[in-house]
This record gives structure tokens, C-alpha cells and sequence, in this order.
């Protein structure tokens, strides 16, 4: 539940369907939040200016301006700009995520919304902003505690002591003089006394010795660190990442100290890393097949036509090999669907041994597949289709399912410059060039003049 003095945390759902919008307040609504709705980008920019949200969970597909744009404009104000966004969006837009999170968003509910889902969302990420928030809140009481610790000794102590953060003060060398309580439960002890005994702090309490080498080398040269990220070990052993704000003094007799406030954001660093995890999930999504592994014709596009103004550039060629498996009907007929899905898997597989980056296979649909060689002329684009070629020939397929599925596979080969200055002529030669061998008699190799040839 919500952890504020009042509550409440305040948030804004934006969607141009009232439907949608009434969906995901009644989820809500039993949770305590405060909502506020928008129908439209402008009015949702409007209320967030004008109102202290902590989340706003934001419609992608709007009339006049989408989401992606009202998130853009929220991020460039910076009386809304630390605002975290969540996306609706529907299942199939993968792409859509990818662009999300791009523009500032933070995470993304799916759309229709599951009820348990969006509430676990929504916590975490309230929980997120309200950790940063108050981080900068006991920054600025940092700030005021220093400056009248010499009239409040006795007040600084009990605070000291009750405080919240952990609160340390230690040598240059690392040896702790003093702790408060929070900061012994930081750490994992049982007791004061058994921190104050450490005398390796450098390889016992800290992840790595070199990084407390790094932040002392800093403290000395700045005399203070403001939100140093820090990963520590806790007494058993395990990792905890802290948040410190510390500063360099003196003591009565002129040694120098660090004394220092953490706050443990464990929590927020492995929600984060987890969010970090999804982003690569969904890039990944965006631009490889889902069967096969390889990368999706979405993907080719857009990089054949990098690649050829950068062959331009440089003055290299590079080639294509357009490939289809020989009566793999046959095999789906005989099989079926499954192992034919399975059997494109491992044909896939076969093609991936046989090359070396920046070479790349492309899952082109169905059984037909690309293989992208740059700097490779006609000659080596013909003797990597030879090699493929033979090593599905050679390969038993669905050998660990009990069988043995012997297969061939029918090759085309076009060249930049040579067959074609642009990526749809040079995939369309190559293509042509496949089923020129399709024609003929199937499991061989044809490239466009002059190495106009079929290997069968």
C-alpha cells in the first residue's frame, strides 16, 4: 500500500476511449490512489504542469498527438520531466515498446490490462520515484544538519541514533569510528561492536576494493560525494547496492574523516536492472525471428540499405545468397507441423555455424532464408553458398528426436555493384536467381553473370 503521511500518491490515465480509462481506475481505485484522466495529449501535458503527479500511465494510439509525442514533451519540461511514464499499448507492439522507452517512458502495461499486473506495476514504480524523491529530500536535510551540528551536538546525536538513512564516520583508510543503527542493519550485523572490529573494511564490507580507491580519490579531491552509487556486501556474504552522501572533515586533532549518510536502494537497483532486462528483451524481439533465432526481414531492410551507402563509401562490394529448402512440404506432410518448425530451427542453426560476424542470416518467411555478406564479392559469395549447401547436405536433422531427415536446399547469389545498385534489385536478382535453380533440377548454386553457373 501506499506509504505516504496522507495516503495517497496522485495519478494521471491517459486515454482518448472513456472505457479504457474507466477499466483501469476501477483497478486502481481500490488501492487508495488519487486519479486525475485525460482524454487528449494536450490536456494531459496541461494537468501535469499544473498538478504534483507521481505516475502517469499514458494511452500510445491518440488522435492529433500520440503517445510517444506527449511523453517527448513531457520529458523536455522541466516542471514534469521526472514524471515517470507507463505505456498502454497492445501485446503485438514490440516496435512500439522499443519506441516507447526511447522517449523517456519507464515501463509499459499491456493492453487489455491484467488486473494483477498493472497494480505491480504501478507499485514498483511509484516505490522508484518516491525513493528518488526522497533522496533529494535528505540531500537538502544533509545540507541543513551540517550547518547547525555545533548548536545541536545533542538533538544531531539522537537523530543520529533514530535516523532513518545510515549514518557512518570513518579514516581515511576505511577503519568505521562510529555508526548509527540503520547503517549496521545495511550492512547485515548484529551489533556495533562487530562492525567497529572490522579491520579490513576494504575487502570486507566493500564489493571491490579499487572502488573505494576510486570514491576516496574523489572525496579528496572535491571534499565531498553527492549520490555515489556504491555496491557493498552484506555480513553473509550477499551484494547490497547503497546511495552515499558523504563529505570530507577533520576531527579535534586534525585527522581526516569521512562522514557520511546511505540509503539502501537494493530494491530499486534490481527493479531496475529487471527493467533494464526487458528493454533488451523487446529490442531483441523487434528485430529477430521468433522460430529460428536469426534476424527478421524487418531488420534486413533497414540494414541493407546501411550497408549499402557504407559499401558506396568505402568502394567494396558485398553480396547476397537467397536460399530455399528443397520439398520441405514433403517434410511437414511426412512429420508434420511441429518438426517441421523444429527441423527450420535447426537448418537455421546449420546456416549460423557457417558464418562469421559481420556475415548474418535472415529468416526471409517460411523455409526461404538470406544470407548477408559484406565485402564478399561473387566469387566468395558463391564458394559461403558451397559451404552451406554441403553442410546441410551433410547434416542429419531432428537426429535427437529420433530421425534422420535429410535435406538440400536451392541457392542464389547477386553482387553489389555488379547485378544491382539498389537492395530491391539486388534481392529480387538473388531471388530470381534461386528459382532459376528451383526450375532446373533444385539443390544448386546460380549466381548472376559472369560466374552465371548452377553447382548441382
Amino acid at each position: 500500500m501506499p506509504d505516504r503521511a496522507d495516503n495517497k500518491y496522485n495519478i494521471l490515465i491517459v486515454d482518448d476511449v472513456p472505457t479504457n480509462i474507466q477499466i483501469v481506475a476501477n483497478i486502481l481505485k481500490s488501492q487508495g490512489y488519487s486519479m486525475a484522466y485525460a482524454q487528449s495529449g494536450n490536456t494531459a501535458i496541461e494537468l501535469a504542469i499544473s498538478n504534483p503527479f507521481d505516475l502517469i500511465l499514458l494511452d500510445i494510439m491518440m488522435p492529433e498527438m500520440d503517445g510517444f509525442e506527449v511523453c517527448r514533451r513531457l520529458k523536455d519540461n522541466p516542471a514534469t520531466k521526472d514524471i515517470p511514464v507507463l505505456f498502454l499499448t497492445a501485446k503485438t507492439e514490440t516496435e512500439s515498446i522499443v519506441q516507447g522507452f526511447d522517449t523517456g517512458a519507464v515501463d509499459y502495461v499491456v493492453k487489455p490490462v491484467n488486473e494483477a499486473e498493472l497494480i505491480a506495476r504501478v507499485k514498483t514504480h511509484l516505490a522508484l520515484y518516491s525513493t528518488r524523491k526522497k533522496l533529494m529530500e535528505m540531500n537538502r536535510y544533509l545540507k541543513k544538519e551540517i550547518e547547525v551540528r555545533k548548536r545541536a551536538v545533542r538533538a544531531y546525536r539522537d537523530f543520529y541514533e533514530n535516523a532513518v538513512q545510515g549514518m557512518f564516520s570513518s579514516t581515511l583508510s576505511g577503519r568505521i569510528i562510529n555508526l548509527n543503527p540503520a547503517y549496521i542493519k545495511i550492512l547485515g550485523y548484529n551489533s556495533k561492536e562487530e562492525v567497529l572490529a572490522i579491520k579490513d573494511v576494504a575487502n570486507v564490507i566493500y564489493d571491490s576494493p579499487k572502488e573505494r580507491e576510486a570514491m576516496i580519490k574523489t572525496l579528496k579531491r572535491d571534499g565531498y560525494l553527492t549520490n555515489y552509487e556504491l555496491k557493498i556486501r552484506r555480513k553473509d556474504g550477499s551484494p547490497a547496492w547503497v546511495m552515499m552522501n558523504s563529505r570530507l572533515t577533520k576531527d579535534d586533532k586534525g585527522n581526516y574523516l569521512v562522514e557520511g549518510i546511505v540509503i539502501d536502494h537494493t530494491a530499486r537497483k534490481l527493479a531496475e536492472e529487471e527493467l533494464k532486462r526487458s528493454r533488451e528483451k523487446f529490442r531483441h524481439q523487434a528485430i529477430h525471428d521468433n522460430l529460428t533465432g536469426l534476424y527478421n526481414t524487418r531488420y534486413l531492410y533497414q540494414a541493407l540499405k546501411k550497408l549499402l551507402n557504407s559499401s558506396k563509401e568505402k568502394d567494396v562490394p558485398f553480396s547476397l545468397i537467397f536460399m530455399d529448402i528443397d520439398d520441405f512440404k514433403h517434410v511437414v506432410d511426412t512429420y508434420g507441423h511441429l518438426k517441421g518448425s523444429q527441423t527450420l530451427q535447426e537448418v537455421a542453426k546449420t546456416i549460423q555455424d557457417c558464418l562469421k560476424e559481420p556475415a548474418y542470416g535472415v529468416a526471409y518467411g517460411g523455409d526461404e532464408f538470406v544470407v548477408v555478406l559484406p565485402e564478399f564479392d561473387k566469387y566468395q559469395a558463391i564458394e559461403k553458398a558451397g559451404e552451406i549447401r554441403m553442410r546441410i547436405r551433410e547434416t542429419s536433422y531432428l537426429y535427437s528426436k529420433g530421425h534422420n531427415i535429410r535435406i538440400s536446399a536451392s541457392f542464389g547469389v547477386a553482387t553489389f555493384p555488379d547485378d544491382a545498385k539498389d537492395v530491391t534489385g539486388l534481392l529480387a536478382l538473388a531471388d530470381k536467381a534461386m528459382f532459376h535453380v528451383k526450375g532446373v533440377g533444385k539443390d544448386g548454386i546460380k549466381a548472376i553473370a559472369p560466374f552465371d553457373e548452377i553447382k548441382n
